[in-house]
């Protein structure tokens, strides 16, 4: 009687979970990344005690200790600034604003630009700061 020898499985690695596993973890990197554009505006942002992070669609604006509004990173007028809210606020009605005004800024400038964006239909509007520094 002939009998047969149990052949040992090969140590085999699964390559294509591998590259499941490489690809899920670029996308999180990418995702996780920040692009911060906006360096070069020379603005001190006030300080806070507390912060939330915000997933929602937004667009930042920035004002310097002059008064000059800056949209990614281009300066504006007040009319540009209401032309590029306006555009944004009818692509997606739920779109935030982020104001990021100098501590040395007069808050009457500060006021002018929420009223520019409540007037273009942006309501949701977030004024940046901070972390307080202990």
């Amino acid at each position: 009687m002939l009998i047969e020898r149990r052949q040992k499985p090969k140590g085999i690695i699964p390559l294509p979970s591998m590259a499941d596993i490489a690809f899920i973890l670029l996308v999180f990197f990418i995702l996780t990344s920040t692009i911060d554009i906006e360096r070069n505006i020379p603005v001190m942002l006030p300080e806070a005690r507390a912060t939330e992070s915000e997933t929602k669609k937004y667009f930042h604006v920035w004002l310097d200790a002059k008064g000059d509004c800056y949209v990614r990173g281009e300066r504006m007028d007040s009319e540009a600034l209401y032309l590029t809210a306006k555009y944004r606020a009818a692509d997606n009605p739920d779109v935030r604003a982020m104001i990021g005004a100098d501590t040395n800024l007069p808050y009457r400038r500060v006021n002018e630009a929420m009223e520019t964006l409540r007037e273009a239909g942006v309501y949701n509007i977030v004024l940046l700061s901070r972390r307080e520094s202990r």
